[in-house]
């Protein structure tokens, strides 16, 4: 009897898009160097391959292709990974071209994918483009600040530090023989390919053909990947005479958050800092006229609700006190029942604008291949149902962590 083996391939039925999509996901555990070799690997790729050796060759190709567009970036997931591959094409049928069929773009993106090529030219020009997007990033006082509030906030954990693309000097010193033996190493990672298109059934025949490492057929499910947060408060103050200043502060989250609290967690980012009416941007923007921006965010792989917001240097303490505040009101039970019922409204709208997104749709296909019951879960109702209780329930599970601020 042939026994099948099951791979990690799933490709949906495109319905409503006239473009179809292809993504193609590697595994690994986030270390400094794993980061750093990913995001070279990641420019060498989107430069050339074993079979376009020139950047001309790879880029005349994908244009050939209707313009396939082809994004290749490490992602960050907590403690893993994850380096992506996505290709948006149009539909075949959308097309009257018979050269351009399902089997020519599957093939050129898994040869792209599976075929990297690392000479000491395009090494080096690799490291260029890396050199001079670190240096463009760098020079940005909001990027210097959130470089440096994560390596603040994993003092203790230097591999979980890197937020953009790995420790510079290690991608500047990287050889060929390391980026070669890094290439190697990554047969062997867990991978999933997940796609949509008209024909999802030959799509999947053919992703069976071309994508067959040996990760294909490993679990690419994880459950531990998300970074505990160690209550250990530091406040920082760099300065850079900047005439804006950047205020960031960041609570832990005491215990791994599951799926409800995770919309819990985007509903409080709403409450704060959604749009005008948000508490923050009122207190700090309107009533303090301190601030530029106010925004939060929920990490929820990372433990943290980070608040940020460049605010005029004069301002800051005032700002910061207006945070704390704020945030053990809450504490305290006390909710803007209102603002509370429009932010939920407005997260509701987000959510369903999304499903009209075949991004946002390749996103949720994706994170059901990552997590767990992931797509099991009812976020509109999830949404729908939340509670100024369970509002307050999260934020008496958060503690004041780390403040950084860059004048």
């Amino acid at each position: 009897m042939e026994i099948m083996l099951m791979t990690n391939i799933t490709i949906r039925k495109n319905k409503k898009f006239t473009t179809a999509a292809l993504g193609c996901f590697l595994r690994l555990p986030l270390t400094s160097h794993n980061l750093a070799f990913a995001s070279l690997l990641s420019r060498l790729q989107s430069n050339t391959s074993m079979f376009y050796p020139q950047i001309a060759e790879q880029t005349r190709r994908l244009a050939d292709l209707y313009d396939l567009q082809l994004d290749i970036m490490p992602q960050l997931f907590g403690k893993e990974i994850i380096l992506t591959y996505y290709a948006n094409f149009v539909e075949p049928t959308e097309i009257l071209d018979p050269e351009y069929v399902y089997q020519e773009i599957i093939q050129t993106v898994s040869e792209i994918i599976t075929k990297p090529d690392c000479t000491p030219k395009l090494l080096a020009y690799a490291k260029k483009q890396l050199e001079d997007d670190y240096r463009e990033l760098m020079q940005q006082p909001a990027n210097y600040a959130i470089d440096r509030f994560f390596k603040l906030w994993y003092r203790d954990q230097p591999d979980y530090a890197e937020n953009f693309m790995g420790p510079i000097d290690e991608i500047q010193n990287a050889t060929v023989d390391e980026v070669n033996h890094y290439i190697e190493g990554l047969r062997d990672v867990p991978v999933a390919v997940v796609g949509m298109g008209r024909d999802h059934k030959l799509m999947t025949k053919l992703a069976k053909f071309y994508f067959t490492q040996a990760g294909i057929i490993k679990n690419f499910q994880t459950s531990g990947l998300t970074i505990p947060a160690s209550q250990n408060l530091i406040e920082k103050v760099d300065e850079q005479g900047n005439s804006q200043a950047q205020l960031l502060m960041g609570f832990g989250i005491d215990h791994a958050i599951n799926y409800q609290e995770q919309i819990i967690g985007l509903l409080l980012s709403q409450y704060l800092a959604g749009d005008q009416s948000s508490k923050l941007f009122s207190k700090i923007r309107e009533e303090l006229g301190a601030a530029y921006a106010v925004e939060a965010s929920c990490f929820a792989n990372n433990s943290l609700f980070l608040i940020n917001a460049g605010l005029d240097p004069d301002q800051v303490n005032a700002a910061k006190q207006v945070v704390l505040a704020e945030m053990q009101d809450l504490a305290d039970g006390n909710v803007d029942e209102e603002l509370f019922k429009k932010s939920q409204k407005a997260l509701y709208r987000n959510t369903r604008i999304g499903l009209d997104s075949q991004n946002w749709q390749m996103g949720q296909a994706f994170r059901g291949e990552l997590f767990s019951d992931y797509l099991d879960f009812d976020r509109e109702t999830a949404i729908k149902k939340a509670t100024t209780r369970q509002l307050v329930n999260f934020v008496q599970n958060l503690f004041f962590n780390e403040s950084y601020i860059l004048k």
